[in-house]
C-alpha cells in the first residue's frame, strides 16, 4: 500500500520549499524597493548611466534626505542599516 506521504512526494514538497524560499524573498525586496518611490532614473545609484534589476532591488535598503550643499538644495541617498551615502544629487 502506498503511504500518505511517500518518498517521492516528500522530495517534490522540498524542491517545492527550496524554489519558494528565494521567489517568496524576490517577491518581498522587490514590493518594498517599488514602495521607496524612487523613479528609474533616480536608481542607479553607482551612476553608470543605467538602471539594472539590482540597482531597483537595492532601492529597498537606500533612503533620501534632503541637505544643503554650499547652499544648494540637494539630495543625499544613503544606506538605512548604516547611514553610509550612496550618492548626493544636486540639481543643475
Amino acid at each position: 500500500m502506498d503511504q500518505p506521504f511517500g518518498r517521492r512526494k516528500m522530495i517534490a514538497a522540498l524542491i517545492l520549499a527550496i524554489v519558494a524560499m528565494p521567489v517568496f524573498f524576490l517577491s518581498v525586496r522587490a514590493f518594498s524597493a517599488w514602495r521607496a518611490g524612487y523613479s528609474w532614473a533616480e536608481m542607479d545609484w553607482d551612476g553608470k548611466g543605467r538602471t539594472t534589476i539590482v540597482d531597483f532591488l537595492k532601492a529597498a535598503e537606500i533612503g533620501k534626505r534632503p541637505i544643503l550643499v554650499n547652499g544648494q538644495q540637494c539630495f543625499e541617498y544613503y544606506l538605512h542599516r548604516d547611514r553610509l551615502v550612496v550618492k548626493t544629487v544636486c540639481p543643475p
